[in-house]
């Protein structure tokens, strides 16, 4: 009898385990939905219907689904992934703002990004522009500090939302010039340029993909970037640096995982993120966008978490932003 159980309970275990294992080895086996916590038209929106299908190429043909969760500055939908199954079927692509910003800015952040979320890989870097309509008058940033003082509160600029890299820029620029332009938050970088188009707004930081479609069509014009040095595919653009010190940024975007996915999945997932990155035509796609292709492994994006927590840390207490 003691036989019979024992090799019964050795049979359940080997099932317990094998069923997950096998469930790593034949992943996918459904639908995977990437979480964009932005709207579409968003840089976010973009760069993962640009990848959805070369991924989806490298998975097997697996379909993969764009969900647009918007709110909170991004939190909303980073916050959906975090409570999610860690089963790799539902992941995050993500400006770096709602993961290591937004710490240092919502007091009843509903996650922890070191140890809630895991870093698949990182996909790549853009650049922090600031733009103006077309025929303002604004044509540098010693326009804006000159116009700034002149009328005192009464400009505005426009930003992804509280606590983007956007908003910061622009805390920054009133500290470090001695000026007051009101901020205007918006849930994403695309409805905060469609207003600057519409000229409800003096200025908005965007982007580099989000701006330059309306730069193109001759809606807008960018006078500066907020990054510490000037960008080579726009060499002749200048950073606010150049005029006010310490004005600078730096945007990311990256795809995650709730902790506690299998490292097997994981490593499907950034060998079918890389591919993408590899191939030619997205490659093109992005930089025409003003978007750098960054591959890394899953290890680096997690450093690069840690590190930027501590970075933006710092800056957000600078431009003396509370937390909200």
């Amino acid at each position: 009898m003691r036989a019979v159980l024992k090799f019964l309970a050795t049979a359940i275990l080997t099932v317990g385990v094998a069923a997950p294992l096998a469930a790593q080895e034949n992943y996918p086996e459904r639908d995977i939905t990437i979480v964009a916590p932005y709207p579409p038209g968003a840089l976010t929106d973009g760069v993962a219907r640009l990848l959805q299908p070369k991924m989806a190429e490298k998975l097997g043909g697996a379909t993969i689904l764009i969900d647009n969760k918007t709110g909170a500055g991004g939190a909303l939908g980073v916050g959906q992934v975090v409570r999610s199954k860690p089963d790799g079927y539902t992941l995050v692509m993500a400006v770096n703002a709602p993961i290591v910003m937004a710490p240092s800015l919502q007091a009843s952040l509903p996650y922890d990004p070191e140890t809630d979320l895991k870093g698949i890989g990182t996909i790549g870097e853009t650049y922090l522009s600031l733009a103006v309509p077309a025929d303002s008058p604004i044509k540098t940033v010693d326009d804006v500090i000159r116009m700034a003082k002149e009328n005192p509160g009464k400009m505005t600029f426009g930003s992804a939302g509280i606590g983007s890299a956007h908003h910061i820029a622009g805390e920054l620029l009133n500290k470090y010039a001695g000026i007051q332009i009101t901020h205007v938050p918006f849930q994403g970088g695309a409805p905060a340029i469609q207003n600057l188009v519409g000229k409800q707004i003096d200025m908005s930081y965007g982007t580099l993909p989000t701006v330059h479609t309306f730069v193109e069509s001759g809606d807008l014009r960018i006078i500066a970037m907020a990054e510490p040095k000037r960008v080579a595919s726009h060499p002749d653009i200048p950073t606010v640096n150049e005029t006010v010190q310490g004005v600078e940024t730096s945007t990311w975007l990256g795809f995650f995982a709730p902790a506690g996915t299998p490292d097997e999945i994981v490593s499907k997932l950034n060998e079918a993120l890389n591919y993408a990155l590899s191939q030619p035509d997205v490659q093109e796609s992005m930089e025409k966008l003003g978007l750098v292709p960054r591959p890394s492994t899953p290890q680096e994006l997690d450093e690069l978490v840690a590190k930027d927590l501590d970075f933006w840390a710092k800056a957000i207490e600078t431009a003396g932003i509370p937390k909200q």
